[in-house]
């Protein structure tokens, strides 16, 4: 049989793999021996391996901060697939139409948390290599796709594993978008801490990730003073003397906050009314409510990736402490250290990084993008051209790898989102791209 034979005598299956995988809720959680990202992750990391081991690849777990299937090749190389297990976290209560980990088919769908981000991409790309193995394809690198558990937090995972393992020489990663993606945003994620408020505000919560957009804020204030609400604000007169404001944003991935509406903006806008003597909510709500940075004076741009992205998405006043966390995708022009420059330089408070990445920008013509843009145009019947986004992917830890799909344009983007969820016959198509690919890389 041929490759894509292969593929669709086990497309059934695949699919299967992908709900039992969406079925562990792999959100990062406290950690355990052997298990250093919570349990979850790590029972979903062992089911994926036994698939890859059944399959007939050899396999291996590093301490259970990532692991992988080989498929020998004849020579020394490694092509390397990177994806990742772990997700952001999900709560039916946020408008899932299906509970977020129960793996549900409607309407050739599959809803869950990980379908795209990206569980269904890595495992399409497993049995992508099985299809090549099972039509007697010998590659010449050994082919190694590379699971990884830690992506939504910090990537502490590949850190360990590459500790552990060698680089592989060329990479892609199945965790972004189609045609292919050679060019990825400078990331900075901050936080502040402002301080204490006016007296009359005793608590503000909003979100939980500081790489998604918010979707709900509440602040509870006395009420001695009469809120000022503004974008549709509720408020709830409590027993307790209290008023309690919420605002109902729409969640989107950090990267692409003006695919969003940030609840966090709403709250402060209200409150910076309702309190216009409060230096820091005038300062919040003047110049941190807006996603090109411009009011904060930290706009940048440049003709290979656009514009910078600027999302405050974890706010939090608790004992009379407010401290926010803030997204920030610079252009591929910039370092992360001219980018701190100018930050430090436009902002009156002191800044505690959390977590930053270098750009990633590797060449058109290189055999890597050229040869993965060749295979997705020969599928799609096109002339796309290789594209720019703030998402940051496994690609930055690796000097020759870029993303390769699963999102084909103009499809519905629903990552880090409610009803999360992959369309079957994309599916079909991804696998076959990624099998081609694969085949092309490593022959």
């Amino acid at each position: 049989m041929t490759a894509l034979e292969v593929l669709d005598k086990n497309f059934d299956n695949l699919v299967e793999v992908i709900q039992k995988a969406v079925s562990y809720d792999t959100t990062r959680s406290q950690p355990q021996p052997g298990a250093p990202f919570g349990k979850n992750i790590k029972q979903c990391l062992t089911y994926i391996l036994g698939v890859a081991k059944e399959m007939g690849f050899s396999v291996y777990d590093c301490d259970g901060y990532a692991g992988h299937a080989d498929m020998k090749g004849k020579g020394d190389e490694v092509l390397g697939i990177l994806g990742h297990i772990d997700v952001v976290p999900a709560k039916e209560e946020d408008g899932w139409i299906h509970p977020p980990f129960a793996g549900v088919i409607e309407d050739d769908k599959l809803y869950g948390r990980g379908t795209v981000d990206d569980k269904g991409p890595i495992i399409a790309c497993l049995f992508a290599m099985k299809a090549l193995k099972d039509s007697g394809f010998v590659p010449n690198k050994t082919i190694r796709i590379i699971f990884g558990c830690d992506e939504e937090s910090g990537m502490e995972c590949v850190k360990h594993y590459f500790e552990t393992v060698p680089k592989p020489n060329i990479a892609f990663s199945p965790d972004s978008d189609f045609p292919v993606i050679n060019r990825e945003k400078g990331i900075f994620q901050f936080g502040i801490d402002f301080g204490k408020l006016n007296g009359n505000i005793l608590d503000i919560q909003g979100g939980d990730r500081v790489n998604v957009v918010t979707a709900k804020c509440t602040a509870v204030i006395t009420d001695t003073v009469k809120p000022v609400v503004v974008y549709g604000v509720e408020v709830v007169h409590n027993d307790d003397n209290t008023y309690t404001l919420t605002a109902h944003g729409k969640a989107a991935h950090g990267s692409k906050p003006q695919e969003g509406i940030n609840a966090n903006w709403a709250i402060f806008r209200s409150l910076a009314l309702t309190f216009p003597f409060d230096t820091t909510l005038a300062f919040i709500s003047q110049k941190m409510c807006d996603y090109t940075g411009s009011s904060l004076g930290i706009d940048m741009r440049d003709e290979h990736s656009g514009q910078l992205t600027c999302s405050m998405n974890v706010v939090s006043y608790t004992d009379n402490k407010l401290q926010v966390m803030v997204d920030v995708r610079f252009p591929v022009s910039f370092s992360c250290e001219q980018f701190y420059s100018r930050l430090t330089s436009a902002l009156p408070y002191e800044v505690t990084v959390v977590h930053t990445a270098e750009p990633l920008f590797v060449k058109q013509d290189s055999f890597l993008v050229s040869t993965l843009l060749d295979v997705y145009n020969m599928y799609t019947d096109s002339y796309a051209q290789p594209i720019a986004i703030g998402g940051g992917t496994y690609s930055r830890s690796l000097p020759n790898c870029v993303a390769f799909g699963p999102l084909f344009p103009d499809e519905e983007e629903t990552i880090h989102m409610p009803n999360e969820n992959i369309d079957l016959n994309s599916l079909r198509q991804m696998t076959e791209i990624y099998c081609e690919a694969i085949r092309r890389l490593a022959e």
